[in-house]
């Protein structure tokens, strides 16, 4: 099970090894399955971006993504979105009614939100100060690309927590929502996760009882105090082709 950003690319450029790792894993009989915390992306799209920057083909079942997990939570509301295109289509294919008017509102789905405008969180503020159920698809500060680290959903989500003075139902990893997604496709056997965030990919390993390898390809870097610990520590995915 690996995750995506900082593990399998950085922005636009494949982390090295990540594509022969892949598809090493698949040949030694380990089910792939890609699990990330940016809702921006439908699993379709993800999927595309992964063969073409990695090689590796995978499907669209293959990809989960904290969107996904957040639909599980606002089933049978009315939703506004403070987000991208993947929380959009999540909430559509699990018949979620969607709505621009904040007034109508029952529940409000934040995520990363690459076009965030004044209005917008203005209106996403209103709904939740209205009463409306407040779920975010994750809360990770940032996310690392090739250019560093740029603002990631937490950061959205903590300025929609601070005006509307609640705190959001988080629902990607390390939470509930998003392991339980996970344990409807895992076949029987190990469970090995691979991740860049000791927060998210790490803690969430941990509290399932699988096993968990840390790059540092990512936002953790050599050096830094991890906590929880993994059972691997490797500077990319690549080195862990050996392993298999």
């Amino acid at each position: 099970m690996c995750d995506l950003d900082g593990v399998v690319y950085l922005g636009n450029r494949a982390v090295p090894g990540a594509g022969a790792f892949l598809r090493a894993a698949e040949a030694a009989g380990w089910q792939v399955l890609l699990v990330t915390n940016n809702s921006a992306r439908t699993p379709a799209t993800v999927a595309e971006k992964v063969e073409r920057l990695t090689g590796y083909r995978p499907t669209a079942d293959q990809i989960l993504t904290s969107a996904q997990a957040a639909a599980t939570l606002v089933v049978g509301l009315r939703c506004l979105v403070l987000g991208g295109e993947g929380i959009v289509d999540a909430l559509t294919r699990a018949g979620i009614e969607q709505t621009t008017d904040w007034r109508s509102a029952e529940g409000v789905v934040v995520g990363i939100a690459p076009t965030l405008t004044y209005q917008s969180l203005r209106e996403a503020v209103s709904a939740v100060r209205g009463g409306a159920r407040f779920v975010a698809t994750n809360l990770d500060p940032t996310y690392p690309t090739e250019h560093g680290l740029w603002p990631g959903a937490g950061s959205i989500v903590a300025a929609v927590e601070t005006a509307a003075e609640r705190k959001a139902e988080p629902a990607g990893k390390p939470y509930a929502p998003m392991r339980d997604l996970i344990r409807q496709k895992l076949v029987p056997g190990e469970v090995v996760v691979v991740g860049d965030r000791p927060d998210t990919d790490v803690a969430m390993a941990a509290t399932e009882g699988w096993k968990s390898a840390l790059v540092l390809t990512g936002v953790t870097t050599a050096g830094m105090d991890v906590n929880p610990r993994p059972d691997w520590v490797v500077s990319t995915i690549g080195d862990l082709t050996e392993l298999l």
